[in-house]
C-alpha cells in the first residue's frame, strides 16, 4: 500500500510539473554525472542569467525535487502534513504561477537503476534540449549490487561502472536531432555513448580534434588557469583560487553550453571569471591561523572528487599536508576497494590524516599503518 501511494503521489506532482513546463516552454539544460553537477549547474545558470531569464534547479535533482522546483513549491520538512500541502498547491500553481523564463537549468541525479530513482524516470518529467555529463564514476553503487553476480571486487566494480554509465548515458541518448550533447571525450564511459542522435560538441585534453581542446592546466595557491583552443583560436580562463584539475572539464562544459546558447567564447569566458563561485562545502578555500590554508570540500564525496581534492595539495604552497577524511558512503560491496584506492592517493600526497567513520577506519587505516603514515581515526 505504501509503495502504491508513493507511486501515485509522484505521478501526481509529475503531471502538474509537465503542464507547467508546457505553459512556459523553456530550453531545458540537463546535467548528469557522478560529481560536480551542482557547481556546473550553478555556473551555467549564472552565465546564461546575464542575458536571459533563467530558472535553476538549485540542487533539487531527484524524482521529487525536479517537479517541485518546476512548480515553485518548497518543502520545509518531510512530514505527512507538508506533503498534503503539496497536493493542494500543485494544481493551484498551474493557475497562479505565470513566471516566464527562457532557460531551465537542471541537475539530474540518479541513485539507482530502478524507477523512480533512475534517469529514465527523470526523463519522464523533463525532456532536455541540451545535455551534458560531468563524469562517470562509482556512485550509490549499493543500489546496483543485486544486479551483479561477480565475486571479484575489481571485476565487480567494472561491471557496476558499466551499469552506471548506461543509466547516466540515457540523458544524452534522449536528446533528439534538434538538441545538443556536450561530450567529454576523455571519459571513456561518456565517449562510448557516441554516436548520438543529437548534435555533438566535444571537449578533450587528449584529442586535439575536439571542438574545445584543453592545451594546458595551471594550478597554484592563488589561481587555476585553463588554456584551450576553439576553432584554432586560443583562449585562457582564469579563476582566482586553486581547483582540482578535473574541474577544467566543468569550466569548458560551461563555455560550450554558453556557446550553444548563442554566447561568444570571449563573452562566456568573461562571465565565468566574473561570476565563479561554489556552493558551501564544495572546495571552499580559507586562510587559517599560523600560515595555514584550509580547503573545505566536505559536502559529499566520490573517489574522483576525493582524489582531486587531495592531489591538489602538491600543486599549492609547500608545507605539511593534512587530510580530514570521512567515509565515502552508499558504495555497498565496493566499499572496500574504493577506500583502498583512496588510501593509495593518501600515501602519495598527505603527511598526516584524521579518519572519520567506520569505512575509513576499517579499510584505509591498515594501509596507512603498514606504510608508516601518521593518522588518527574516530567512529564519529
Amino acid at each position: 500500500m505504501k509503495n502504491l501511494l508513493i507511486k501515485l503521489y509522484l505521478s501526481y506532482i509529475r503531471y502538474f510539473a509537465k503542464i507547467q513546463l508546457k505553459k512556459i516552454n523553456p530550453v531545458i539544460i540537463g546535467i548528469g554525472g557522478a560529481s560536480g553537477k551542482t557547481s556546473t549547474a550553478l555556473l551555467i545558470g549564472k552565465v546564461l542569467g546575464s542575458k536571459f531569464r533563467v530558472k535553476e534547479g538549485k540542487g533539487k535533482n531527484s524524482e521529487t525535487g525536479i517537479p517541485l522546483n518546476i512548480l515553485d513549491i518548497d518543502v520545509d520538512n518531510y512530514t505527512i502534513k507538508e506533503w498534503l500541502r503539496v497536493l493542494f498547491l500543485a494544481p493551484l500553481k498551474i493557475i497562479t504561477n505565470n513566471k516566464k523564463y527562457e532557460f531551465l537549468v537542471l541537475e539530474m541525479g540518479i541513485d539507482s537503476p530502478k524507477p523512480p530513482k533512475n534517469m529514465e524516470y527523470l526523463l519522464s518529467i523533463v525532456t532536455p534540449n541540451v545535455g551534458l555529463l560531468t563524469n562517470i564514476d562509482i556512485e550509490h553503487s549499493f543500489n546496483f549490487d543485486n544486479l551483479i553476480n561477480e565475486e571479484d571486487e575489481l571485476k565487480r566494480r567494472e561491471q557496476i561502472l558499466n551499469l552506471t554509465a548506461k543509466e547516466e548515458g540515457k540523458l544524452l541518448k534522449s536528446i533528439d536531432s534538434n538538441g545538443t550533447s556536450i561530450v567529454n571525450l576523455d571519459d571513456s564511459n561518456i565517449k562510448d555513448l557516441l554516436p548520438l542522435k543529437s548534435k555533438v560538441v566535444t571537449i578533450s585534453a587528449l584529442d586535439k580534434s575536439a571542438d574545445f581542446y584543453i592545451s594546458s592546466i595551471q594550478v597554484s595557491e592563488k589561481s587555476f588557469t585553463v588554456n584551450f583552443i576553439f576553432l584554432k583560436d586560443r583562449y585562457s580562463l582564469n579563476i582566482p583560487k586553486p581547483l582540482p584539475k578535473y574541474f577544467a572539464y566543468s569550466l569548458l562544459e560551461t563555455v560550450a553550453t554558453a556557446f550553444v546558447c548563442k554566447f561568444s567564447i570571449n563573452e562566456a569566458v568573461r562571465l565565468i571569471e566574473e561570476n565563479f563561485s561554489f556552493p558551501p562545502g564544495r572546495f571552499s578555500v580559507f586562510e587559517g591561523i599560523k600560515d595555514t590554508t584550509i580547503i573545505d570540500s566536505s559536502y559529499n564525496s566520490s573517489l574522483t572528487a576525493a582524489k582531486g581534492a587531495i592531489e591538489i595539495l602538491k600543486d599549492i604552497k609547500p608545507g605539511r599536508r593534512v587530510g580530514i577524511l570521512g567515509d565515502m558512503r552508499e558504495l555497498g560491496t565496493l566499499g572496500r576497494v574504493q577506500h583502498e584506492e583512496l588510501a593509495k592517493v593518501i600515501l602519495k600526497n598527505l603527511d598526516f590524516v584524521i579518519l572519520i567513520g567506520p569505512l575509513t577506519g576499517e579499510y584505509v587505516a591498515p594501509i596507512l599503518e603498514k606504510n608508516n603514515i601518521k593518522f588518527k581515526k574516530f567512529e564519529t
